[in-house]
């Protein structure tokens, strides 16, 4: 199995995003051999900012995060880089180990983490509305460019897995984080909730048939058995018959 076709196979039906940032990293750092693997997400409109490391090794902090997000030679090479916008860089692509050793990132966060090298696989473009990225550290051996192409591969299915296990959500059930209807009350198989939970994240057919190791083909006959069951005739009238919002009700106010 190739391995972003593994990563959905693994990562796929984590009943809670804590499990699945903890599974995503172990699996990372299995294919990316290193001091470990960090995660850090900025949501520029609210402020909100979230890291995580694995093992405990502080690959990066909040607090440095926070600190050095516009000056961090990584994320500002991705904002001023003529590559297409996806591209996976090494800060040894935009930086020479003399310069980095100058920097106040360096001097005051990597160096204290053991760490010089690193590369990060980007979930969102850096830029206004924010940033999330995992990041690979080690110390003294440099990312391979072969290993800089596995990442590229395992890069669209990351950012699939990311929009199905949003920041917010406690569970992926969609009986226990979204409806007030019991999904079990209309008779519907659990991979008829789980393609409808990720509707409700707004992935379309075609992104879940990637994520699940289906066709968009089968993903609609799913969705078209889970309407009927519902009664309704597309996505939006079948997310609110499962969270209780009738079709009357609805239109009585608006």
């Amino acid at each position: 199995m190739e391995p972003a076709e593994n990563l959905a196979a693994q990562l796929m039906g984590l009943p809670t995003r804590q499990e699945y940032m903890q599974a995503a990293s172990e699996m990372l750092a299995k294919l990316f051999p290193g001091l470990g693997v960090g995660w850090a997400s900025l949501d520029a409109q609210s402020g909100e900012v979230e890291v995580i490391n694995y093992p405990d090794v502080p690959s990066v902090s909040r607090e440095v995060f926070v600190r050095f997000y516009e000056e961090h030679p990584l994320i500002r090479g991705y904002m001023v880089h003529e590559q297409a916008e996806w591209d996976i860089l090494r800060l040894s692509d935009l930086i020479s180990d003399r310069a980095l050793r100058e920097t106040p990132v360096y001097r005051e966060a990597l160096r204290l983490a053991g760490v010089d090298r690193q590369f990060s696989i980007r979930l969102s473009v850096p830029g206004d509305a924010g940033l999330s990225a995992w990041a690979l550290v080690r110390n003294g051996q440099d990312f391979s460019d072969a290993e800089l192409e596995l990442a590229a591969s395992v890069q669209p299915v990351l950012r699939l897995l990311n929009m199905a296990y949003p920041r917010n959500m406690a569970y992926s059930r969609i009986d226990e984080v979204e409806t007030q209807n019991d999904p079990d009350a209309f008779d519907l198989t659990a991979r008829e909730q789980e393609i409808l939970h990720l509707i409700g994240h707004g992935l379309t057919a075609v992104a879940i048939g990637h994520l699940l190791g289906v066709s968009p083909r089968t993903v609609a006959k799913h969705l078209e058995h889970a309407y009927t069951k519902l009664g309704c005739t597309n996505r939006v009238d079948a997310l609110n018959r499962l969270r209780g919002i009738e079709a009357a009700d609805h239109l009585q106010h608006v």
